[in-house]
């Protein structure tokens, strides 16, 4: 793993300074799945060439990021993503992280010792239900001959994790039941609808989140995400979506989330000043879901409040990979 003492002296250097700490890298947004609630997907739409995508990793490197996250559509549909890992994995040292969130569905024995050669830190694969439904393919009957090729075969940490909605509410029981025996960490994402506001309330959600705990990156926020499971979203905070946290389109643009689309600039021609410039209150902060940005903005923005839940997502990073019965490994950031 990368959370070295470097990491984590450089990582502390973004608390002050004016330079991005979190990446999301969408390296094609087109995808084999059609789920229904997303909206982040567009159906032939080009693989990225490795050169633009190295291009990209270059920049955000001279800009200051520590974790990139490589996403889609659908990222293993990219034939080269083993070598954009390892392209991410050449920079400080490799005194950074990479993360692929996936389906599943394409991986095979050779890809995912690709993977493991290149150096990748992490790997989120999306399961939502026990069966497929009209909401959702990401089912583990379908991919449960992924997950055991994964555990059989990788290196890096593997995560899975789930869209907890209605439709899949009163499974998770089972579903995480069925699940078990397979040496990975666990986690479940809040629903959000458009905009990133969130879309789920109720006490069902809040017993299971006493059950089965959240990972230490959602401890940044825990107790706004039991409010707003409660309907309550007065509770204030400053997102920094655009200025810490980047969301990197398939053009090449700057987004302050994969929801929020209006605020957009060129990459290339980000600097720290134009970065810092969105270091404001956003008027989407009232309900968002997105753990991936309130994660970065939490800890951040309120290192002195989150300074034990970052130790412990850092000992968390540093671990081998997880075994059965162990706590759950922080990465909240890929609740999104």
């Amino acid at each position: 793993m990368a959370v070295d003492k470097r990491f984590v002296l450089t990582g502390a250097k973004r608390v002050l300074d004016s330079r991005p700490m979190y990446a999301q890298v969408v390296v094609t947004d087109d995808c084999n799945l059609t789920c229904s609630y997303c909206d982040e997907y567009t159906p032939g739409a080009p693989i990225l060439p490795l050169d633009v995508l190295k291009a990209r990793v270059d920049k955000l490197d001279e800009l200051g990021v520590l974790v990139y996250d490589l996403l889609g559509g659908e990222t293993m549909m990219h034939p080269e993503i083993s070598s954009l890992v390892a392209h991410i994995k050449s920079k400080r040292n490799g005194s950074n992280l990479a993360t692929i969130i996936t389906n599943g569905f394409l991986l095979t024995k050779k890809n995912i010792l690709d993977l493991n050669e290149a150096g990748l830190d992490f790997m989120q694969v999306s399961v939502d239900t026990l069966r497929p439904t009209d909401w959702s393919d990401k089912s583990l009957k379908s991919v449960l001959p992924k997950l055991k090729l994964l555990a059989e075969t990788a290196k890096f940490q593997v995560e899975i994790q789930s869209v907890l909605n209605e439709e899949n509410l009163n499974n998770y029981d089972e579903f995480r039941a069925a699940l078990a025996d397979l040496p990975f960490a666990f986690g479940f994402s809040i629903m959000h609808g458009k905009g990133g506001r969130i879309a789920i309330e109720g006490e069902r959600y809040l017993e299971l989140l006493e059950k089965y705990g959240v990972f230490e990156g959602v401890n940044f926020y825990g107790e706004h995400l039991k409010e707003m499971l409660r309907g309550d979203f007065s509770r204030p905070w400053k997102c920094l979506g655009g200025f810490k946290f980047l969301y990197v389109t398939s053009t090449g643009a700057v987004q302050w989330c994969a929801q929020q689309r209006g605020a957009a600039f060129d990459l290339m021609t980000a600097t720290p000043a134009r970065l810092k410039a969105n270091d404001v209150h956003k008027p989407c902060e009232a309900g968002c879901a997105l753990g991936c940005v309130r994660m970065v903005s939490h800890t951040l923005g309120e290192p002195l409040k989150t300074f034990g839940a970052s130790v412990r997502l850092a000992v968390g990073m540093s671990a081998p990979k997880t075994k059965k019965g162990d706590p759950p490994l922080a990465d909240a950031a890929k609740s999104c």
